[in-house]
């Protein structure tokens, strides 16, 4: 038997040896395999199965499934899974990764190690997940309404740009102003923002007298991503002013209000050597304690004129839903009427339905001499329904027009009307009849008009047309005309195009008192191909047919009294190319047109040919005509007057330049252009126009110079213009009653909420009302004027300890008298703290300002808290309970909280202390080995 001692040294051979034994295994046979199971919509959740297999008949093994993940991806299970598997035994195990927000976007690579016992590694498997990029930011103003009592003091607006993405971003922020003449004033501040960090972007700036003098403005903010410019939010924060005594100002302006911009502009101009012209214009409004007055002037006299022009002159009043309108009435009609009149209109309270009646005295000017309807009269109904509808709605009107001229009276009936059957498919339509008594021939002449406008679509294919057609007595605007018009296209093979349009008139209009027969007929047909953009070209082929016929221009051919009709008839091949540049700053367009036409009088078809075409970058614009041959009959009739016996020939070119100097106070616009041809002979052109605009003004010079010089006349014309605009305060007209609001603020101090005894007026308490604020005078009033009828809230603003409860009110009188009685509130101040190991925590950025707190009461929301640069905040609460939340979304990454919020009672001139709020640190996971017997 062997001694103690001889097994003691045996026994310390053998355990190293069964480790060497134990090492030296073999697991050739088993095998690891991944499956990826990962669904696109859940793109943050990698959704894995990891087979792994024993292929040994007889031998076990026992193991562990390591999972390796980069920073910003976590295992929703353990990191480490324990296998136990039976010879021949296979098994599947589900494995679910999670992608923070925070992952980096990009290749990352999830590492999986299959281990035995020992931790040696059987075998190895690497995931590639491609984590999308993802550039989410975020804007907020993080002071969203500003007070301002002092002119002279500068404003400071500040906007948070947060960056909830994955990857570092530059940004650009505009603000924007409102400055002069209502045009708006643009800064812009870069800058990058860090993954999951903040950037507070600062503007200050001086209000101008004009923006300062209203109740309130808004500082508008953008967001543009780069290098592409592309939005990602806006933001506003508004500045108020908060003075005792405030105008109402309608801030929601958009095109349908009647927000209107007060001037009056003032100008010379001299034509030629021997015209001088001076002209003043201006249009505004003003409210009044019921409705509104708008006005809108223009008066201009020439030199040795007796009396001055005036048009386009008129003063309406509004008052609810019906309008008075004196002056110039100028309605484009089906038989339209212009000149000295009356117009009354209703609208319904929804603005849906309309309806105009008015008298118009066929004068040009509102000063006339001449006897009152010496040239003509008429009368109009117009009625509307579905008026801001516009797939749907019908009108009907009445017009009488009594024409001197003709020597009738013209009565017109009709209707018109939109109708949207599908999506793909609207209609608008239009009916007319009439009739017209002729008083000297003694006879009654109906006549009608019809047309019809639709789009649609059938199988791809694109229709849309117009068609008109109206007798040739017919009194209205078009008299004699058959017009159709149709276009057709489609896409085919992918992005190529056809089109197809055709187009048909025929104008002969008939009158008992012009001898003259006019007829006149044209036919054109377009139809070719638009092909796929190739990289920055665009390339069209198509062809032309166009035939004009007509007796309009008989005198010029020396065949005056015929009623014979000229024909000419073209077929052209037409080409075009337009490009522009990658970053679309240039761009030009190239269009050939070529083929053979078919002059009158003329036995066999001539050649002709056009090229045009245009360069435009940014502020310049260049185009260019070059025409030979007639395209119209009346090119040909003009050429014939002028006895050319060469073909036409035109060339004209022009270019225009248009640009903003000294930040946009100064705007020049300029142009030239050359025209030469039989009819115009040789004729350069050019024109300047200048103009400086500042806050409450603007002075413009206009001038343009004109030459025309051909074998039988020459002619020289050059005009100035010198004006000044000047531009009043803007207003928004309203045209429903009016009221003034006034109030009293006083310290409740017997909280009975009555002004008695021990009471006393508070001064310089900031009160809001809607969302205007106001400051008390040294007697506690704010007075609010010109405000509409309608429903006011009393918006609750804690401050100086003490506060008042929110009301709503009816306004509905001429005046309206509020008390607001305030009562003494509590303060609440509270903290962040960091509690964290050093060794052991996770990288993180500490942040103690800015961090968000929710204040509650019964489950609302009452207050949003930012915590300061000390990591402090504090809140001003009437007496009550409260509970304080932490908005975790704040924190920074790889922190937490344990504490999500904390109740706290808040009693009248008291401080609570709420328990501070400890921010922890996430630690890392750090695997300790122990050995041992």
């Amino acid at each position: 038997m062997l001694t103690d001692p001889f097994k003691k040294i045996i026994l310390v051979f053998l355990i190293p040896l069964s480790f060497i034994l134990i090492s030296a295994q073999d697991h050739s046979g088993i095998r690891m395999e991944i499956r990826n199971e990962s669904r696109a919509d859940k793109s943050s959740i990698i959704d894995l199965i990891v087979s792994v297999k024993n292929e040994n008949p007889d031998t076990p093994f026992k193991g562990n499934i390591n999972i390796q993940v980069p920073s910003g991806f976590r295992s929703i299970l353990n990191n480490t899974v324990e296998v136990d598997l039976k010879p021949g035994e296979n098994i599947f195990l589900p494995v679910k990764i999670l992608v923070n927000n925070d992952a980096a976007y990009g290749e990352a690579n999830i590492t999986i190690n299959l281990t035995d016992l020992q931790n040696h590694l059987v075998t190895k498997k690497v995931i590639t997940h491609i984590v999308a990029e993802n550039n989410a930011l975020r804007i907020a103003p993080e002071t969203p309404l500003i007070h301002i009592n002092n002119s002279n003091d500068s404003i400071e607006v500040r906007a948070r740009v947060s960056n909830l993405g994955n990857k570092k971003q530059k940004v650009t922020i505009v603000f924007k102003i409102p400055d002069a003449t209502q045009e708006n004033f643009f800064v812009e501040k870069k800058g990058s923002v860090g993954v999951h960090k903040d950037s507070v972007f600062v503007f200050r700036f001086m209000p101008s007298n004009r923006i300062i003098k209203g109740s309130q403005f808004t500082v508008n903010i953008v967001g543009f991503r780069d290098p592409d410019k592309e939005i990602f939010g806006n933001a506003s924060v508004s500045v108020q002013n908060v003075s005792s005594v405030q105008h109402y100002q309608d801030l929601q302006i958009n095109p349908f209000s009647n927000y209107t911009k007060n001037s009056i502009t003032a100008s010379y101009r001299s034509v030629g050597r021997d015209i001088d012209m001076y002209q003043l214009t201006g249009s505004g409004g003003f409210n009044l304690p019921a409705g509104y007055i708008f006005l809108r002037g223009n008066i201009y006299t020439i030199n040795n004129q007796s009396d001055p022009i005036v048009n386009n002159t008129y003063i309406s009043y509004r008052r609810e839903n019906s309008e008075f309108t004196l002056g110039n009435i100028n309605k484009l009609l089906e038989l339209s009427l212009f000149g000295r009149g009356a117009e009354y209109a209703f609208i319904s309270s929804d603005k849906n339905k309309k309806l105009e009646v008015g008298f118009v005295d066929q004068s040009f000017s509102l000063i006339e001499r001449n006897t009152f309807l010496k040239n003509g009269y008429g009368f109009y109904a117009r009625g509307i329904w579905g008026s801001q509808n516009a797939s749907e709605n019908v009108a009907g009107t009445y017009i009488f027009r009594k024409d001197p001229y003709d020597q009738a009276q013209h009565h017109l009936f009709g209707t018109d009307f939109t109708h949207t059957f599908t999506e793909d498919w609207k209609l608008n339509a239009k009916v007319y009849s009439g009739f017209s008594s002729y008083e000297s021939i003694k006879t009654i002449k109906p006549s009608f008009a019809v047309e019809s406008q639709y789009s649609g679509l059938i199988e791809k294919i694109n229709l849309n047309g117009n068609y008109f057609y109206s007798t040739d007595y017919y009194p209205g605007n078009r008299r004699g005309i058959l017009q159709i018009q149709q276009n057709f296209s489609r896409n085919i093979f992918g992005d190529y195009n056809v089109y197809a349009n055709v187009t048909v008139s025929n104008f002969s209009p008939r009158f008992y008192f012009y001898n003259t027969d006019l007829k006149s007929n044209s036919t054109r047909l377009d139809f070719g191909m638009n092909f796929p953009k190739k990289g920055t070209f665009s390339v069209g082929i198509g062809y032309q047919y166009q035939q004009e016929r007509s007796n309009t221009y008989n005198n010029f051919f020396n065949i005056s009294g015929t009623q014979e009709s000229k024909q000419l008839k073209a077929q052209r091949l037409t080409e075009y190319t337009t490009w522009m540049s990658p970053d679309k700053k240039h761009s030009s367009m190239l269009s050939i047109e070529a083929g053979l036409v078919h002059y009158p009088d003329f036995s066999r078809p001539e050649y002709q040919m056009k090229i045009s075409g245009n360069y435009n970058y940014k502020w310049f614009n260049v185009s260019y005509i070059y025409q030979y041959g007639s395209y119209f009959l009346s090119e040909y009739a003009f050429s014939k007057m002028l006895n050319e016996n060469s073909p036409y020939r035109k060339l004209s070119v022009s270019s225009f330049f248009n640009k903003s100097f000294f930040k946009e106070k100064v705007n020049l616009t300029s142009g030239l252009a050359y025209t030469e041809d039989a009819l115009y002979g040789k004729s350069p052109s050019g024109f300047i126009n200048l103009k400086y605009t500042k806050e409450r003004y603007g002075i413009f010079l206009n001038s343009s110079w004109y030459n025309y010089s051909s074998s039988h006349l020459n002619n020289n014309l050059f005009t100035v213009e010198l004006g000044v605009n000047f531009n009043l305060l803007p207003k928004t007209l309203d045209p429903g009653k009016k009221s003034s609001i006034k109030a009293f603020v006083y310290y409740d101090r017997n909280n009975n909420n009555i002004y008695d005894e021990g009471d006393n007026a508070a001064e310089g308490y900031l009160v809001m009302i809607n969302n205007i604020s106001f400051k008390t005078n040294n007697e506690g009033n704010i007075t609010y004027t010109r405000i509409p009828y309608g429903r006011y809230s009393l918006k609750q603003v804690i401050q100086q300890g003490w506060y008042y409860n929110d009301a709503e009110f009816e306004v509905n009188h001429h005046h309206h008298y509020v008390e607001v009685p305030l009562h003494q509130n509590g303060t609440v101040h509270g903290k962040v703290t960091y509690d964290f190991n050093a060794k052991t925590a996770l990288d993180f950025t500490p942040k103690i300002e800015g961090i968000v707190f929710n204040i509650y009461q019964n489950d609302k929301l009452i207050q949003r808290l930012f915590t300061d640069d000390n990591g402090e905040f504090i809140s001003f609460l009437p007496s009550g309970s409260y509970r304080i939340s932490l908005n975790s979304n704040s924190l920074p990454l790889n922190t937490y909280s344990e504490q999500a919020y904390t109740d706290v009672k808040i009693e009248a001139g008291k401080i609570t202390q709420s328990q501070p709020f400890i921010i922890k640190v996430k630690e890392k996971n750090i695997r300790i080995k122990k050995f041992g017997n």
